[in-house]
């Protein structure tokens, strides 16, 4: 009608519409929108709006034009499936697709229930399942020219029955071959259900057990609180335990624990009772064995001077052999409940109650370290265990315990993590000492070999004078040997008459060790390379001595005289940098000394003076 604007189509609001709007259809055997015919205009139409997934497959390509819910379980095909031949979309399932299309090209509706179809929308194949329904479409003709498909997916449906039937599954063969009696049972107490483990425990078949009810097999003494407990789970619906006898067909009976407890199955069915029976008969010969040995472990334990002890399953009602009240003093009645306790030193109390408690609780092994006050007043470490005596139903009985005396032990372990601190502290130190090393060595060198060469040497003398320090517990370290240790690593000892080493035996402290040997180092390399030994006429000269200050402080002097030192072309001394650094400023920083260099034309005296009962302030930086 002229003059009046139609609304585009297909109409709606949804994505798919807007892409089939938008598609780029004349590219496509379906040729432009407005040239499709009525009958397909009308199946999109149809399939748009639904909320099933639908999809219009048309022509004898079979292109694919479909709605949003079809979108959703297309997965990674969307949106390149738009427009496209089904077989292109969806290759890996057309051997089966096929033979269905054939069918509904010649006017067929086919419809699949719980179809299963192997498909790839998202990568790999995944196993997916569908109900589907294939309605053929006609054209203005009343020729099929096209299928309309109907999906609706039931994946999660199936893979839940599956899990359902494979959880049932699973149930009846744990029912079947649980390790304990279980049995179904009536309100009234007739079997239902009854697994091989009761059938044993009876002394019967499944077939008879069937046909009995549980008092039938009940000791006639425990018929009243079978009842009571029967009557107890159906009323509070919380489960109920008893021990009772069942009577076997011989006349002969078995004790056995009963837990009994509601089974609810909805409205429509009945609830059932749930019992769960364990064979009591192990743990009850346990039981009387732990009596009858009673008094033989009594007796033998009193025999060990070890402290051994058994108690309860409980942890509360203790017997402890006589070598354990010999040396607490404590008596049996003392020990009851934890009374032990009161011979625990104060501060190991709360950690030994709450290991044992914790090892009753979860029926464990425990092991602490506690102290043990003697008799007389005083406490020594003892390493306590105690271990679990289980039955044959895996149930703790009663405890065994025993404790030995590792004071002397404890102490040394002790002494060890000193030890252990010590090393770390040098540790530590040595590596500030490196580090500070490769970066006075770095910021004096120009060349990577010239680096090499220098943290090589600081570094050996680093390595000599640990090796001292690793002996000094046996040898203690005295200035005399670090000064001969570093003028024999540069052969300087082998210069008889130019060496001259003059001081009585002066014992260093380690904390000032290592800061002092990098000095003397530092003191001997420029001395070989540049001074007094550099040359053949060149003499060194150090002496020392030990001296109480006005503190009453006692302090190392030392003097390194070099006469006869090179001289450069311009007649001064060759220049050295981080060993008049390291004496001039770590030594007063580190150590708390006193130092003075003084080079003249000829000659360098150094001059080092420290105290050796103090403590240095911080490592070498």
């Amino acid at each position: 009608m002229a003059g009046v604007s139609l609304p585009e189509w297909p109409i709606g609001d949804g994505e798919m519409a807007a892409r089939i709007r938008t598609h780029a259809w004349a590219s496509t055997p379906l040729g432009a929108l407005e040239s499709w015919p009525l009958s397909l205009r009308t199946a999109v139409d149809l399939l748009l709006p639904s909320s099933f997934a639908m999809v219009a497959l048309w022509g004898p390509q079979l292109i694919q034009i479909y709605n949003d819910a079809y979108r959703d379980l297309m997965g990674a095909k969307h949106p390149a499936g738009l427009g496209q031949p089904t077989s292109g979309c969806w290759p890996e399932i057309a051997d089966i697709t096929a033979p269905i299309y054939r069918r509904v090209r010649h006017g067929e509706t086919v419809t699949l229930q719980n179809a299963h179809f192997p498909i790839a929308r998202n990568g790999p194949p995944e196993d997916a399942w569908f109900t589907l329904s294939y309605s053929p479409i006609r054209d203005e003709t009343g020729t099929v020219a096209g299928i309309l498909l109907v999906i609706a997916e039931a994946t999660r449906q199936h893979r839940a029955e599956g899990a359902l039937r494979e959880s049932e599954e699973q149930l009846a063969a744990i029912f079947a071959n649980a390790a304990v009696g279980l049995s179904e049972l009536t309100p009234d107490g007739r079997f239902l259900r009854a697994n091989g483990e009761i059938c044993r425990i009876l002394g019967r078949t499944h077939e008879e057990v069937l046909r009995l009810t549980v008092l039938d097999v009940t000791y006639p003494d425990d018929v009243p609180p079978s009842l009571d407990a029967v009557a107890e789970a159906l009323r509070t619906h919380e489960p109920v335990t008893l021990d009772k006898r069942y009577v076997r067909p011989d006349g002969t009976y078995v004790w056995a624990n009963s837990r009994v407890q509601t089974l609810h199955h909805g409205p429509d069915r009945p609830s059932t009772l749930l019992a769960v029976t364990t064979d009591l008969t192990a743990r009850r010969l346990a039981e009387e064995r732990v009596r009858d040995s009673e008094e033989r472990f009594r007796a033998l334990a009193n025999l060990v001077p070890v402290i051994l002890w058994r108690s309860d399953a409980s942890g509360r009602a203790y017997s402890q052999n006589q070598s354990f009240l010999d040396y607490s003093g404590l008596t049996q009645d003392r020990t009851q409940d934890f009374g032990w306790l009161d011979v625990i030193h104060p501060d190991d109390r709360e950690a030994a109650s709450t290991a044992f408690r914790e090892g009753f609780r979860h029926q464990r092994f425990i092991e602490v370290q506690h102290r043990i006050r003697r008799r007389d007043g005083q406490y020594r470490w003892f390493l306590v265990r105690q271990v679990p005596v289980m039955d044959q139903a895996g149930q703790v009985t009663q405890w065994f315990g025993a404790a030995m005396d590792i004071h002397e032990m404890h102490e040394m372990q002790a002494r060890q993590a000193v030890m252990v601190d010590e090393v770390q502290h040098r540790t530590r130190n040595l590596i500030t000492v490196v580090r500070s090393i490769a970066q006075q060595t770095m910021a004096r060198t120009t060349s990577t070999e010239q680096f090499r060469e220098q943290f090589n040497d600081r570094l050996a003398a680093l390595s000599r004078v640990q090796g001292l320090l690793s002996r000094s517990d046996r040898q203690p370290i005295t200035i005399r040997a670090l000064i001969e240790t570093e003028l024999h690593a540069l052969g300087a000892t082998a210069m008889p008459g130019r060496v001259a080493l003059e001081g009585p035996n002066v014992t260093l402290r380690k904390a000032s060790v290592q800061t002092l040997a990098l000095a003397l180092h530092e003191l001997a390399t420029n001395a070989r390379k540049y001074g007094a030994l550099a040359g053949e006429q060149g003499e060194l000269w150090v002496g020392w001595d030990s001296y109480t200050a006005e503190a009453g402080e006692r302090r190392l002097s030392l003097v390194w005289l070099e006469e006869g030192i090179r001289t450069r072309p311009d007649g001064t001394p060759a220049r050295r940098g981080y060993g008049r650094e390291l004496i001039e400023k770590a030594l007063p920083y580190a150590l708390k000394a006193r130092t003075r260099f003084e080079i003249g034309a000829n000659a360098l005296r150094c001059t080092i003076d420290l105290p050796l009962s103090d403590a240095p302030r911080t490592p070498l930086r």
